[in-house]
């Protein structure tokens, strides 16, 4: 547990933070609240069982119901989770707008649980592929892969030697990350997303040695550039020398991964440490600190000052996964819906929803019971509300008002969470299919029906950080509705993008 637990970024006080963008609301974080960092890592965790990581649960479940709760996230990563709720997405070809550019460090602070629940830390063979399988799902681009290796590798090397890394252990690591396509080569998966990867982008290969290349530039001259003055003194000099304070490399992967690497070895106090990395201003903060404390946590003999927020979840899946290491009977793994008949809903609204009984639950993630009052927007459509599952997760999840979307309403349910075909045949709103892009959509019945202007402003509403859906939506409404119309929803998403 003590492993785990330095992993999570403490807030030491309660502040107030503005939630869901232009349209959103602004609540009070507890103590202890985590990022996206520590929620994808759980994400992660959850979907580790006995018998390996299911990377079907952790890309069509996990990361689209995760946008409905998300504290941040990156571009990459909400836009692979937005393209993996499509039920023609794969994890191993997730070709969502930019993926193959998909280069920041939103792969490598999830992937700690896959060398948690390893029992051989020492041998990367047994942990890179579900690194990669759980990566690609997200960042295809090299940068992105060689983070969450080298990553890996250096918390791997901390667990087996039981001793903070080196920038010489850092060399080392890199040359063992440098073999990843060797190591993953027998994966039909992966090698599958490859080929991919290469119809769209050219050789990996090529891509694959400039990264390898960076990572190596890169440890060279951190490791030169701190070796005078405190523990801040010499962070600051890593982080200078790396440009994380560049909005360009602030999320690289690759350097991100390596200034965490480097924090231990410029301050080998963890509860120092993490507090230097946190007080960075103008890095990536939570991830380089949490990255870190995955680190600090291999070899750290005491607990974190200060309870993280579910920390008794963090213990729990912490033994789990101990459990599996070892081989040992480990406590039940989350129960997924039935993936064959799963459909995640289209709006993150929809992800908190109630069955004919009155109970809450998020779909995919089972029941759920409030634990405080509902804040909601401006706009009096959405509401926030914090919850706590019943498998111990706090979360701030985005619903829909009046009242929650209900998925159960045939007298033999389906699995929870999965909205049926007579329910999709019922919907009226006729962007409910936008995001599916193949022409036999367009042509459904459901197309054809007159525009519903109310539906379209809600859509608009909900989705107007994401420019593919507010483009398609603009068609859309182009085509099916009236130049009244169409001026009305202009003069709206000018109203969301200026503030109004």
């Amino acid at each position: 547990a003590t492993t785990l637990n330095w992993e999570f970024i403490v807030l030491l006080s309660r502040y107030r933070s503005p939630i869901g963008g232009r349209s959103g609301v602004t609540v009070t974080l507890p103590q202890g609240c985590y990022s996206d960092d520590s929620q994808l890592r759980l994400a992660t965790s959850r979907a580790i069982r006995s018998d390996g990581f299911d990377v079907e649960a952790f890309s069509k479940v996990e990361l689209p119901v995760w946008l409905s709760y998300a504290l941040g996230g990156g571009k990459s990563t909400t836009s692979a989770a937005l393209n993996l709720a499509k039920s023609s997405a794969v994890w191993y070809a997730n070709r969502f707008r930019g993926w193959t550019n998909s280069g920041g460090n939103g792969a490598a602070m999830r992937i700690q649980p896959h060398v948690w629940a390893t029992r051989s830390p020492d041998d990367s063979a047994t942990f890179l592929s579900d690194v990669v399988r759980n990566a690609i799902c997200t960042h295809s681009h090299p940068t992105g892969l060689m983070g969450a290796a080298l990553h890996a590798l250096t918390l791997a090397h901390a667990m087996a030697k039981g001793s903070l890394p080196s920038p010489n252990d850092l060399w080392s690591i890199a040359k063992e990350a440098a073999r990843l396509p060797e190591i993953v080569a027998d994966d039909f998966n992966i090698a599958n997303w490859r080929t991919a990867f290469e119809n769209e982008a050219g050789a990996f290969g090529q891509a694959w040695s400039s990264a390898v290349a960076e990572s190596q530039r890169a440890i060279e001259v951190a490791g030169s550039s701190a070796t005078h003055g405190t523990g801040t003194e010499r962070y600051a000099c890593v982080l200078s020398s790396l440009e994380l304070s560049h909005p360009k490399k602030r999320g690289s992967g690759i350097l991100t991964a390596i200034a965490a690497a480097m924090l231990p070895w410029c301050e080998a106090r963890p509860e120092c440490g993490l507090g230097i990395a946190a007080n960075a201003i103008g890095t990536d903060t939570d991830t380089i600190a949490t990255m870190a404390g995955a680190i600090f946590g291999a070899v750290a003999n005491c607990e974190p000052p200060v309870e993280v927020l579910d920390a008794e979840l963090f213990r729990s899946e912490a033994s789990r996964l101990t459990d599996i290491a070892f081989g040992r009977e480990a406590a039940p793994s989350h129960r997924y819906p039935d993936l064959i008949r799963w459909a995640a809903p289209k709006a993150r609204a929809d992800m908190l929803a109630s069955t004919d009984d009155g109970a809450m639950q998020v779909v995919g993630l089972g029941p759920a019971e409030p634990i405080a009052d509902e804040v909601t927007a401006s706009t009096g459509k959405f509401a926030w509300r914090w919850i706590r599952l019943a498998l111990g997760q706090t979360l701030l999840i985005k619903h829909r008002l009046p009242a929650l979307w209900q998925p159960t309403r045939s007298p033999a349910p389906p699995t929870p969470g999965r909205a049926t075909d007579a329910d999709a045949e019922k919907s009226n709103d006729m962007f409910s299919n936008a995001l599916d892009e193949s022409a036999a959509a367009l042509s459904t019945p459901m197309a054809q029906k007159a525009l519903d202007m109310q539906r379209a402003l809600q859509y608009l509403d909900e989705n107007v950080d994401d420019d593919m859906c507010v483009g398609r939506a603009f068609r859309r409404v182009a085509r099916k509705g009236t130049m009244d119309q169409f001026l009305e929803f202009t003069a709206a998403y000018v109203r969301l993008i200026k503030g109004g």
